[in-house]
């Protein structure tokens, strides 16, 4: 009798360790990438959503949905015609809820751009900084759900001729200590001159490092993944109750053997 209980034990638990292998197999990644990171007033940038690192088996996936949320003070509010899905993804959008869902004719095995929106800053706004997110995504193969995680970006409104400003300033100065002492020798003319030069250079190097700087750290921090748990903590869950299960059946059954002898 013993062995029986046992062999039984042993078997839901092979069973649930199937289970939860084929669960963590299935699974995709989503990216947000956007068109700039730094667009100037009333000006329209690109958004594209794409999928990739594809372990969804051998159909594929032929849906996606989620919610778009944007900063509604930053950027003008879009409408359905204002997203766009590629590489023959057909998209929908419910302005009311905020859900973007795209369907497909064939299925999606590899990487691949999924759909981009259009947006535009709002004027007023430069120096603000608004944040535009993909949330509770979610895939399908007409057999299982899918889930990824959310993604993000960060979008500065700013001047992108305000290095031009500073040239064009800089270099102001330099002509007039050029000019300042038209007697002096061209020695020193020369020395002053050759000074504000590479001091303008000196600048220009730094501002372009800076924002070279910026640029790439706001891109590392995009494109960032998270590791999905859900799934995981879901099969930890049901793998939990399945054993103690087991263990109470064993322990009633062991209770009727006593009673029976």
């Amino acid at each position: 009798m013993k062995s029986k209980i046992v062999s039984i034990v042993v078997m839901i638990l092979l069973i649930v360790c199937l289970v939860s292998v084929s669960v963590d197999a299935v699974s995709f990644t989503a990216t947000m990438t956007p068109s700039a990171t730094t667009v100037k007033e009333a000006t329209e940038f690109t958004i594209t959503v794409k999928v990739s690192n594809l372990d969804v088996g051998t159909n594929g996936i032929n849906s996606l949905k989620g919610n778009l949320k944007y900063d509604t003070n930053v950027f003008e509010t879009i409408s359905e015609s204002s997203i766009e899905g590629l590489n023959s993804w057909s998209a929908k959008f419910d302005e009311a809820s905020g859900e973007i869902s795209l369907t497909k004719n064939t299925f999606v095995t590899s990487t691949q751009e999924v759909f981009q929106i259009i947006f535009k800053t709002k004027s007023g706004v430069s120096g603000k900084s608004g944040t535009i997110s993909y949330t509770n995504i979610v895939a399908s193969n007409s057999e299982t759900s899918i889930p990824a995680t959310d993604i993000s970006t960060s979008i500065t409104v700013g001047n992108e001729t305000s290095n031009n400003n500073n040239n064009t300033n800089t270099n102001s100065v330099a002509n007039k200590i050029v000019t300042i002492n038209p007697t002096t020798n061209n020695t020193t003319n020369n020395t002053s001159n050759n000074a504000v030069v590479n001091k303008t250079t000196n600048t220009n190097s730094t501002n372009n490092s800076i924002s070279s700087y910026v640029n790439t750290m706001t891109n590392t921090q995009t494109q960032d993944n998270i590791p999905q748990t859900g799934v995981n903590d879901t099969i930890l869950t049901v793998l939990f109750i399945v054993i103690a299960i087991a263990v109470a059946f064993y322990i009633k059954i062991e209770k009727l053997n006593k009673e029976m002898k």
